[in-house]
């Protein structure tokens, strides 16, 4: 142990220590010292009592008993630090006047028993009295009992109520206090719904200076979506025009984003785009905008030594996104990408770093896709890895999105470590297949891994964009093609075994399936066709097909805003086609609105057009696996094999399945070829008696 000095006393004399006086020794029948041998412990309010007392006496000293109670911080008369100054009254004061019941704050006297009705009532006046202090209470109040009732009125009636509420507002300027709170914003939401065009004009010519507050607000920004939704052209230009001078600032707010992205994306022209973009780009743009710039690489076009710092400030602020993670912007997309393209080597990494956490968010536009495929291109093999990880958990919305499923096949077709690709990608998604394949971004994605920059599936344009990345990969691109395909051939061939009707289900799924089974080899080949074989041989075999052009009319709610939304929808018709104007004119000025419908039909397979192309695809196949392997079971003799006489007479009577027949008489060998002319011949006198081209053709065949 460790030593301490012994503390002196305050007498160093020989003489007797003087006792040092406690806390305690106010008490009547006070606790003995240590020198007496009295322990002293703390009770549970933490005085400290002698314990041989508490054995005497069984309790403390309580309030009202006669004995003095324990106040730790009394001290000497006149040394109180807690008491205040003088003439002070203490809030806790028994004898303060100001301690009455019922207010707030101030406890009740001993004895006294506190009106809790009484105590809500002043409550409430105290907070009616605050409000009627504000010069907005009148005009609110008011307005409420007007909103009442325009919520329960018809909707003949509501104009005029709108047109009552806009005098009552218009009483004082009061309007900005009221568009900020969360129950009079809710208000003039229902104004500007509900408002004449003329009133909405108005009434949004008021609001547009207070455009940017009321971005940011909690609530009030619901009425600036209100004003884009039903706001004139005129209008909603106007409300892009007020965003100029705060984009950074409003692309940088959590509420703010989204309203200028649906800005951007929807409603912005051209040049409101270029100008918007302009701010991104340093603060020499914010207040004013240069008609010459409608890029980032115009801003140094003409000075070179500018660009350095242009670039800095762009990198400044879209850094600032990141760290806040409001980059789902299609604004905020487009400038990151003409960052991107522009950004100096040794300064991309770092970008790429902080975006490569905030992929999914730049999926959802096409600038926002571009951008984040670079991001993939140059990233580092540790970078890839987390990016990998990243959106391993949302590869079904990426798969099925229009944009999404792009950096998808740039993944796919760059990255060298094929395992990876099967463990981190393929296997996550096979337990999906089918909803890939109900989807037509979905479906591209399944015909990239079974035959990649195929031009029978692949636009040459768009296979020449994903092949860019090659040059970041080092493996060769047929090798590393033919090692994926390796690895899934077998969990599709047995997704396609297990559940065949789904992959023959209509013309869509039918086309990739035709690709899947001509890339399969042989023992994974006979496995799926096998099982859809099945199918196709079952008389009961449907499939369905959406039958486009149905038109169905449907009263029209007589409302300003489709009459709005109509007539935009004419001045767009009248500058594509006189044609379109006409029809478009009827349309605004009718009742009814025209809505085109697709519905789906059952139809059964074998007479369905596009199976019918599915089926003759499946079948041209067969040619060439012949050429490999001469005894190759094929798709036509696996169907000669499983089709019985029942079906063969139903088959005869329908024109394309006659033609279905054909092919497998034209693409097989002479084995196939005379199991189907004996499964036939019966069948003669019925094949003479049909008028289509396919009977007249097939009975040649047999006759041969």
């Amino acid at each position: 142990m460790i030593k301490t000095k012994k503390r002196l006393s305050e007498n160093d004399s020989d003489g007797p220590v003087k006792k040092k006086s406690t806390k305690f020794d106010g008490i009547k029948g006070g606790n003995k010292s240590a020198k007496d041998g009295g322990l002293i412990k703390p009770n549970k309010s933490g005085n400290k009592l002698n314990s041989a007392e508490n054995k005497s006496k069984g309790k403390l000293p309580t309030k009202g008993s006669g004995k003095p109670s324990l106040n730790r911080f009394a001290g000497k008369p006149g040394n109180n630090k807690f008491a205040g100054k003088p003439g002070n009254i203490r809030k806790f004061d028994k004898n303060s006047s100001s301690n009455k019941p019922g207010v707030k704050g101030n406890l009740p006297a001993d004895g006294e028993k506190t009106d809790w009705r009484k105590f809500k009532q002043d409550k409430k006046e105290l907070k009616l009295k605050r409000k009627q202090a504000k010069d907005s209470y009148e005009v609110s109040v008011e307005a409420k009992q007007i909103y009442e009732k325009l919520k329960c009125r018809r909707t003949e009636k509501k104009s005029d109520l709108v047109e009552k509420l806009y005098n009552v507002l218009n009483r004082g300027d009061v309007i900005k206090k009221l568009i900020m709170a969360h129950d009079t914003a809710r208000i003039i939401q229902c104004m500007l719904k509900f408002a004449s065009p003329t009133l909405r004009d108005e009434l949004s010519e008021k609001l547009l200076p207070y455009v940017v507050e009321m971005a940011t607000s909690k609530y009030s920004h619901f009425c600036v979506l209100r004003m884009f939704k039903y706001g004139s052209p005129a209008i909603k230009s106007k409300l892009v025009d007020s965003f100029m001078g705060n984009v950074v600032r409003l692309a940088g707010h959590n509420i703010s984003s989204k309203i200028l992205d649906h800005a951007y994306h929807t409603v912005a022209s051209p040049k409101q785009r270029i100008n918007l973009r302009q701010e991104f780009y340093g603060e020499l743009y914010r207040n004013s905008k240069d008609e010459h710039v409608k890029k980032l690489t115009d801003t140094y076009k003409d000075s070179l030594n500018m660009k350095k710092s242009i670039l800095s400030a762009v990198k400044s602020n879209i850094d600032h996104l990141a760290n806040k993670q409001l980059v789902d912007n299609s604004l905020v997309h487009a400038v990151i990408l003409e960052y991107l393209e522009e950004c100096e080597e040794d300064k991309i990494e770092e970008t790429v770093s902080a975006f490569a956490p905030l992929i999914p968010l730049m999926l959802t536009t096409k600038d926002g896709t571009q951008a984040a495929v670079i991001c993939f291109y140059k990233s580092t093999p540790k970078n890839r890895r987390a990016i990998i990880k990243t959106i391993k958990e949302h590869l079904i919305k990426i798969s099925t999105h229009e944009q999404g499923h792009i950096f998808l096949l740039a993944l796919i077709n760059s990255l060298d470590d094929t395992k990876a690709t099967k463990k981190a990608i393929y296997d996550t998604l096979h337990p999906e297949l089918e909803t890939l394949m109900s989807n037509q971004w979905g479906r591209r994605v399944i015909e990239w891994f079974v035959a990649p920059a195929d031009t029978n599936c692949f636009h040459p344009s768009f296979i020449s964009s994903v092949d860019d990345g090659l040059q970041y990969g080092k493996k060769d691109k047929s090798l590393r093609r033919k090692e994926i395909f390796e690895q899934i051939e077998e969990p599709l061939a047995t997704t396609i075994a297990g559940h065949p009707n789904f992959w023959v289900s209509n013309r869509h799924i039918g086309l990739v399936t035709a690709e899947i089974l001509k890339k399969l080899s042989q023992e994974h080949f006979e496995k799926a066709t096998s099982a859809i074989a099945e199918v196709i041989v079952d008389p009961t075999w449907t499939v369905t097909v959406e039958e486009e052009g149905k038109v169905k009319n449907t009263k029209n709610v007589h409302d300003v805003e489709k009459i709005i939304t109509e007539a935009t929808k004419a001045k767009k018709a009248k500058r594509l086609a006189a044609n379109a104007q006409d029809k478009e004119v009827e349309n605004e000025s009718s009742d009814e609105e025209i809505i085109e419908e697709t519905t789906a039909i059952t139809v059964r397979g074998i007479e369905e057009p596009g199976m019918h192309i599915v089926l003759k695809k499946i079948i041209k196949n067969d040619k060439e696996r012949l050429a490999q392997n001469v005894d190759a079971e094929t798709f036509g003799s696996i169907l000669v094999k499983k089709i019985d006489a029942e079906t063969l007479r139903n088959w005869i009577s329908i024109n394309r399945a006659c033609f279905i027949l054909l092919n497998i008489f034209e693409q097989n060998n002479e084995a196939t070829k005379s199991a189907l002319k004996e499964l036939l011949k019966p069948l003669c006198e019925e094949l003479k008696k049909g008028t289509g081209a396919g009977q007249k053709l097939l009975l040649n065949k047999i006759e041969l």
